[in-house]
């Protein structure tokens, strides 16, 4: 439905509708930018436990000797699944500085903008 749509619908003047539109527009970008800033290191700090949980898990299912249950089968989905856990850990480790190093640009730039908007 297009703006002028909507403030006929509404009985509104089109420029009420176009900022509000834009309103919550600006209202989503910040809700994302500040869900990436407060979220992003939280996330992957708990990826990273998980990951490492499951590691541990593989290697306990790994080492079994005794459990009949337990075959060669279940012993090499557990090391592979042990190898996916170590690339994974690996790419989060590797990307973690360059997604830190965004935060830290997207913060600076907001209070460029900031100040550009005070003057």
């Amino acid at each position: 439905m297009k703006g002028c749509e909507i403030a006929k619908e509404l009985g509104v003047d089109t420029s009420t509708v176009s900022r509000d539109i834009h309103y919550l527009i600006g209202q989503s970008q910040n809700y994302l930018s500040s869900l990436a800033k407060e979220t992003l290191p939280f996330m992957y700090q708990t990826s990273m436990e998980g990951i490492k949980n499951v590691l541990k898990e593989c290697w306990s299912i790994y080492s079994i000797d005794s459990n009949k249950d337990i075959t060669w089968f279940h012993k090499i989905a557990a090391l592979k699944l042990a190898k996916e856990c170590n690339e994974a850990l690996f790419r989060l480790t590797a990307e973690g500085p360059s997604v830190m190093y965004v935060r830290l640009l997207e913060e600076r730039l907001a209070r460029i903008e900031a100040r550009q908007i005070n003057r």
